[in-house]
């Protein structure tokens, strides 16, 4: 085998492969991420590896739900009804992941006429619809209406490995004139990040 003259920067292990070194100032630092090594393309060597940073990973889940359909006179002031709720999981364990919820609720209302009826709804205490009959008494009842909006969350984040349940609660108010509500669907859609 021929002789390879190589500077302090290279080894040659006995098998003759050459080998980096990268020892130096600042010294070798250990493994700074909670997941094991094993999830490094290459590998962890104090004494003059290479390591490099675990792969970023997303994920995406959704959950679904609905209230029984009895109508229910829509109080005046705001009142939780139902609440969305998902629980996600991190895909990374080397990464706390944030969350990114897309929240869309969906509420049947009947107004009637003659009596300036009104209701509204909130997702997670953000009031985004009301709805009012103007109709006079000899006017047309709106019944069977509905909303259907999506509010967008971001909402806080998941220790590397770990998971965590989310929610939002939905309410229903501003109601007068003997509005009600029936049934309410909800759907959550979550997009996790982790090391992006």
């Amino acid at each position: 085998m021929p002789q390879v003259c190589v500077g302090p920067e290279f080894s040659v292990d006995p098998n003759g492969r050459l080998r980096l070194d990268l020892c130096g100032s600042p010294a070798e630092q250990a493994w700074p991420y909670p997941c094991p090594t094993s999830r490094n393309p290459l590998r962890v060597d104090p004494s003059c590896g290479l390591w490099v940073p675990p792969y970023p990973k997303a994920g995406r889940a959704s959950a679904s739900g609905t209230t029984g359909g009895a109508l229910v006179t829509v109080p005046a002031g705001y009142t939780e009804v139902a609440q969305a709720e998902i629980e996600v999981e991190n895909p990374s364990d080397c990464y706390a992941a944030i969350v990114v919820q897309w929240v869309q609720v969906d509420v049947d209302l009947y107004l009637p006429a003659g009596a300036d009826s009104r209701a509204g709804f909130r997702i997670n205490g953000n009031a985004v619809m009301a709805n009012e009959n103007a109709a006079p008494a000899s006017g047309t009842q709106e019944t069977g209406i509905h909303w259907e909006l999506t509010q967008t969350l971001v909402s806080g984040t998941i220790p590397a490995g770990g998971s965590n349940t989310f929610t939002a609660p939905i309410d229903v108010g501003s109601g007068q004139g003997g509005a009600q509500y029936g049934e309410i669907r909800w759907q959550m859609r979550v997009l996790v990040l982790a090391g992006l």
